[in-house]
């Protein structure tokens, strides 16, 4: 038995280290070639990846995590959210198809945490398309895990969008929810408070760069050199921190101020607009994680951090839509067929991002066809 001294620097160097695992990666499958499940397992492996968010429920992808130890957030895709709103039958098919079958219970199976409700349904260009079925379906979700005694194991959590919440005048103690979301919001925060879960939500620094000439290059990316954005006694020296404490003010303003927050979304693309580069992507990668296993917090909350952070993305996906723009195909911190794009990690340390290996790629059309006119 250590002597409590030690015993009490031991336990607080756990859980100070603990943050590393806290960090995990959204694994999008919107692809016209999809690198194969197995091999996308082996890729987040081989980066010591522990946590994996994902936008549906896959079975092949669900099979693949099948024993990996690799934490799960298993997602509903918006076009389920009518239907499942609607009928209780429909939430206990699905809990029954995607969680219930293949959940661990300590042995081999998938270690699912949460189950995701919706894919950023509150988005602003969505109107209200999905908007008055999320808190129904959430709801006949949490009530088909209880009926499958999986509801202290599994969380429901709704992913909100960067949008969901704004500052007019850019000052983060200014923060409040859209009005057109406010009342949702409410249920949304009561409903997970209820059953201790987490608010999920988007971050993207790259968005508001592009959207706001007040915010520059250098403090979205962390440098120490940007100029700093005063709100009252308070000093912000990263867009990072900027957001999140809008979004603090908000859940704060509509009764809410210590609920849990995830980052559910957050990355920088490497094309398809101005900013967008492999090198800049990476400037920022850095500078997050650095800030993140930094364990200052922010200004409003500087002693309770997001609890998980998820970056976005895995992989690109050449199939995603691009009405906000070509770099929604470019999230990724790999290319399509697992190959890196700049050096980073996930928080291991100095170790660089591993590529995935021996990918099998299709032959070219031209050569099929040659092949075809020897053969004739």
């Amino acid at each position: 038995m250590y002597p409590f001294p030690v015993f009490l620097f031991l336990t607080i160097l756990c859980l100070l280290g603990s943050t590393a695992d806290a960090i995990g990666v959204n694994w999008g499958t919107m692809s016209s070639h999809p690198l194969p499940p197995p091999k996308v397992v082996e890729l987040l492996k081989s980066n010591e990846v522990s946590k994996v968010k994902l936008f549906d429920a896959d079975p092949l992808v669900l099979q693949a995590l099948s024993g990996s130890n690799i934490v799960v957030t298993l997602g509903i895709p918006n076009s389920m959210l009518k239907t499942l709103n609607s009928s209780r039958k429909a939430a206990e098919s699905w809990v029954h198809d995607n969680v219930t079958r293949y959940f661990s219970h300590g042995g081999a199976g998938v270690r699912i945490e949460y189950v995701a409700v919706g894919d950023e349904p509150f988005l602003q260009s969505y109107g209200d398309q999905f908007h008055p079925f999320v808190i129904g379906a959430a709801m006949n979700i949490q009530a088909a895990l209880t009926k499958a005694n999986l509801a202290g194991e599994v969380k429901v959590v709704v992913p909100c969008s960067f949008d969901t919440f704004v500052s007019e005048s850019g000052r983060p103690s200014k923060g409040h929810f859209r009005t057109d979301l406010n009342k949702t919001m409410i249920e949304l925060l009561t409903f997970l408070s209820k059953h201790h879960s987490s608010f999920f939500v988007t971050i993207s620094p790259f968005i508001s760069f592009q959207q706001n000439k007040n915010i520059s290059l250098d403090f979205s990316l962390f440098k120490e050199n940007a100029h700093h954005h005063n709100d009252s006694l308070r000093t912000y020296k990263n867009s990072f921190d900027l957001s999140y404490d809008t979004l603090v003010s908000a859940l704060s303003k509509i009764g809410f101020p210590e609920i849990d927050i995830v980052v559910a979304r957050i990355g920088w693309p490497t094309d398809g607009a101005a900013n967008a580069t492999s090198s800049i992507a990476e400037t920022f990668m850095k500078g997050l994680i650095d800030h993140l296993h930094s364990k200052t917090g922010t200004p409003l909350r500087p002693r309770n951090r997001p609890i998980e952070t998820f970056i976005f993305s895995l992989l690109d996906e050449d199939h995603r839509s691009i009405t906000s723009g070509n770099f929604e195909r470019h999230w990724g911190v790999f290319t399509f067929d697992g190959q890196a794009k700049y050096h980073f990690n996930f928080g291991q340390g100095t170790k660089n991002l591993v590529n995935s290996q021996f990918v099998e790629y299709l032959a070219p059309k031209w050569w099929l066809l040659f092949q075809y006119q020897l053969a004739r």
